[in-house]
């Protein structure tokens, strides 16, 4: 054997996992035409922080981190979007305006993760979502 999941996945693939950890909101005053965020996907509806742009508006928050799960912007949700969505709706925001980003740390080592396989156990992660060839994986 030398795929997994229906020939999607090598058995040397890396797979990333994150694991949905704090929630928070985040409220930035838009004074620049560009936050100085690099948006990703799953492909399978999650968006997440890429990069920070050295020096930019969201590089200066101090509550905006790689990785984290981008959940709302002013109230809409980006379930099911892809990153160009969630990048076009950020950038279509007048400046002078203020954006409130509900976002989701993800849990980066593996000491801060307790998940199971075991279905009836209650560390039992049904919602995992695996893409090839992207650079997050969620578990949401």
């Amino acid at each position: 054997m030398s795929r997994l999941l229906g020939g999607q996945i090598g058995l040397e693939d890396f797979i990333f996992v994150h694991i949905k950890g704090q929630s928070k909101e985040v409220i930035l005053n838009k004074t620049e035409p560009a936050l100085g965020l690099t948006i990703t996907d799953n492909g399978a509806g999650v968006a997440f922080v890429k990069r920070l742009r050295e020096g930019s508006m969201a590089q200066r928050h101090p509550q905006i981190g790689v990785g984290d799960m981008i959940i709302s912007i002013n109230g809409r949700k980006m379930t099911g979007c892809r990153h160009y969505d969630v990048a076009k709706l950020l950038k279509d925001i007048p400046l002078s305006t203020q954006i409130v980003l509900r976002l989701a740390e993800t849990k980066k080592a593996f000491g801060e993760c307790t998940v199971s396989t075991e279905r009836n156990s209650p560390l039992f992660c049904s919602d995992v979502t695996l893409t090839q060839g992207c650079n997050f994986i969620a578990c949401v």
